[in-house]
């Protein structure tokens, strides 16, 4: 029941965020306000048994999870994550596995919240980069990871520039 509530919630709160003008990046970004859209007109249901929240988690789950800094909009078969770990003969969860997450996984969306995330990684990363007492190797690892963080952000931004919700992740 609070997975349930929990999914409720959170789509309820995606919508507003999407109602208000929150802006979506990354290559499943169509598919996270569909999925949001689809699931934000639940209008309830009276549940009774343990069975029943079972079905109405089948039928209402979005498969949306949120992580820090990134979106993850699941699909199994595409999911880079669960790839890694199959690999590794690891068994499917079939949810994603942040750990294993890579930036090349079209499962991922990017919204301004997580871009907000990134930000402030990004500034940190930046912030030891520029530290004199660091050794050169962190300082080096440092600027390479902010580097990596500002090219997310600018994708995220140049895409709402010039067609709202669509970009070079799309």
């Amino acid at each position: 029941m609070e997975k349930l509530e929990l999914i409720i919630d959170q789509v309820e709160q995606d919508g507003q965020h999407l109602a208000a003008g929150e802006h979506v990046s990354g290559p499943s970004a169509d598919e996270y306000r569909a999925r949001v859209e689809r699931t934000a007109s639940f209008e309830g249901r009276v549940v009774t048994s343990a069975g029943s929240v079972e079905r109405l988690l089948e039928q209402m789950d979005p498969a949306i999870y949120h992580g820090q800094g990134m979106t993850c909009v699941w699909r199994a078969a595409t999911a880079v994550c669960r790839k890694a770990k199959l690999a590794l003969g690891l068994p499917d969860e079939n949810t994603p596995d942040e750990s294993e997450c890579r930036s090349s996984c079209t499962n991922l969306a990017y919204t301004d919240r997580d871009i907000e995330n990134v930000q402030r990684r990004r500034d940190r990363h930046q912030a030891d980069a520029a530290d004199p007492l660091a050794p050169k190797p962190r300082r080096d690892r440092a600027v390479a990871q902010a580097e990596q963080l500002s090219q997310i952000i600018t994708r995220h931004r140049d895409c709402g520039v010039t067609d709202p919700g669509r970009g070079p992740y799309d």
